[in-house]
């Protein structure tokens, strides 16, 4: 089971670590000493901990560009451990938290610089990051929402393709996702976690909050499609490699996304969480979704099939387009060349931005 779960969790995983940034002969020199699943985890924490020192010599060296390239690196490589072990919750929040801690000392040295914000909701707060093009008075800002598995911290390469094209970004955790999952877990209504952070984004004064657009991959592929249905203030929506219907899908999902669905949704057993994904389902609901909308889908995708977004588009009430890679695997990591300037030139134009 173990050499089962680290082939298919390669297979998964290689092509959204290079599109990550993650360095490939860093990628090599891990699987060179894995020899077991179980020990993923502390291998790219330890080639996490290479590149923070890297960060902090950087810095003490007065080189603070390097050291915030470097302090990213380490949050992703962080992330990319804990982000498929179950076994230790313990261990698993504790490598998320140092994942968390790298990003932050991240942020002031990056290129435009990230800032922090907090978004209450229903008596909590999750965090999010804004980043806003430099020399772009009040630009529009796409939300960046991460799937069941993925996280803030690991968008740092996406964020530039909308940030070059001068659209801000915020990239954010909700409920299930990162450090959020402590206190809530995954659920349908997407729509309500998206306005409160809108609420939040309202009174920035460094972004336009009129001209706000979202994107979503995997299972935020579902989940802004579905927030758009709702929310009227998000202008445009980009969905790729997302569900319609999560339980008609589950029995072909990967070993390791089932088990990153259920612990999403703080349930014990496949068969529970299978149960509960008949709750998140975008039938009945695409009626309303009126804005512009951009759905890419993969032809190799071996977690969500290519009829999800078909049967998306054909249901959307409004503008919609449908782009299909042949080539693509689930949400086209292997071809970021081709997608990421697409879906950032799109969503630059919905939106009316001058870069």
């Amino acid at each position: 089971m173990g050499d089962d779960l680290l082939k298919e969790t390669l297979q998964l995983r290689t092509p959204r670590l290079l599109a990550s940034g993650v360095d490939y002969n860093d990628i090599q020199a891990v699987l060179g000493r894995l020899k077991r699943f179980e020990d993923w985890c502390a291998e790219w924490a330890a080639m996490a901990e290479v590149h923070e020192r890297l960060g902090d010599e950087a810095l003490r060296a007065g080189r603070p560009l390097t050291a915030g390239e470097a302090f990213v690196r380490a949050a992703v490589y962080y992330h990319t451990g804990q982000s498929v072990s179950f076994e230790d919750p313990a261990e698993k929040r504790r490598i998320q938290e140092r994942q968390r801690d790298a990003y932050v000392k991240a942020m002031p040295h990056l290129r435009p610089p990230a800032r922090q914000l907090e978004v209450p909701f229903e008596g909590i707060a999750f965090t999010g990051n804004l980043r806003v093009p430099a020399g772009a008075p009040t630009p529009p800002c796409v939300l960046l929402n991460p799937g069941a598995d993925s996280t803030k911290e690991e968008f740092y390469t996406l964020e530039q393709e909308f940030l070059r094209r001068g659209v801000a970004t915020f990239s954010y955790d909700g409920p299930g996702q990162g450090l959020t999952r402590r206190h809530m877990k995954l659920r349908p209504d997407w729509e309500k976690p998206v306005g409160a952070v809108i609420d939040a984004l309202a009174s920035r004064p460094e972004i336009d909050g009129s001209r706000l657009g979202i994107w979503g991959r995997s299972f935020g592929g579902y989940a802004a499609p579905r927030a758009a249905c709702f929310e009227r203030r998000l202008r445009a929506c980009i969905s790729i490699g997302g569900f319609y219907d999560l339980q008609a899908i589950w029995d072909r999902l990967p070993v390791s996304v089932k088990d990153t669905l259920a612990f999403g949704f703080g349930l014990e057993s496949h068969a529970a969480a299978r149960s509960r994904a008949a709750d998140f389902t975008l039938a009945g609901l695409l009626d309303n979704l009126t804005c512009p909308f951009l759905i890419i889908h993969s032809g190799r995708d071996t977690v969500c099939p290519v009829e999800e977004s078909e049967r998306i588009r054909a249901e959307a009430g409004g503008p919609t387009s449908l782009v299909i890679f042949p080539e693509g695997n689930h949400v086209c990591d292997n071809i970021p060349y081709k997608v990421r300037p697409l879906m950032a030139d799109w969503m630059a134009a919905q939106l009316g931005a001058s870069g």
